[in-house]
C-alpha cells in the first residue's frame, strides 16, 4: 500500500486486520491520532511518508531541470527569461523539481507515442514553465497570468 493516502477509517480497518501501516500516509493525521489514542495506539507524527520518488526512467530522475529549461529558452526575450527565473526559484523553493521531471517524462512519452493532450486546465495554465515544457498550450506570460494562482 505504499504511496497510498488513506483516511482514518481505512487506517483503523487495516490495524484491526493486523496489517502494517508504516508505509501509509494519512489525509487527516489529527483525526487518526484522536482515534489511535482511544485504541491505545501510537500517534502518527506527519505525512512525510508520502513518496516523492516517481516510477520514471532514471534518466528523468537525474535530469537537471534548470539546464533543461534554459536549453529551451534559446530564442526568448529577456522579459520571458526573467519570468522563467522567478518561476524556477518558486518551484525549487517548494521542492517541486521532481514533479517537473515527471511532467517532462509524461510530455516526452506522449509525444513519442503521438498522443494528444489538452490545451490546459485550471490554475496550472498560469505557469509559464509548464507552457515551455509543453504541459499546456496557454502562454501565461503573454496573457499576464499570475503564477501565484498556481503555486499558492
Amino acid at each position: 500500500m505504499e504511496n497510498y493516502l488513506a483516511d482514518e477509517q481505512t487506517g483503523i480497518e487495516l490495524l484491526y486486520r493486523g496489517e502494517d501501516i508504516s508505509d501509509i500516509a494519512f489525509a487527516d493525521i489529527k483525526q487518526f491520532n484522536k482515534v489511535a489514542k482511544e485504541l491505545e495506539l501510537n500517534d502518527i507524527s506527519d505525512v512525510s511518508r508520502i513518496s516523492k520518488e516517481f516510477n520514471i526512467p532514471q534518466h528523468y530522475k537525474e535530469l537537471d531541470v534548470e539546464k533543461y529549461i534554459h536549453d529551451k529558452l534559446v530564442q526568448r526575450d529577456p522579459d520571458e527569461i526573467g519570468r522563467v527565473e522567478m518561476e524556477l526559484a518558486m518551484y525549487k523553493e517548494r521542492g517541486l523539481f521532481p514533479v517537473l521531471q515527471l511532467l517532462i517524462w509524461i510530455v516526452d512519452t506522449m509525444r513519442k507515442h503521438n498522443l494528444v493532450w489538452g490545451v490546459g486546465r485550471g490554475s496550472s495554465v498560469s505557469s509559464y514553465l509548464l507552457y515551455i515544457l509543453g504541459v499546456h498550450k496557454v502562454n501565461s506570460h503573454k496573457y499576464r497570468l499570475d503564477i501565484k494562482e498556481f503555486l499558492k
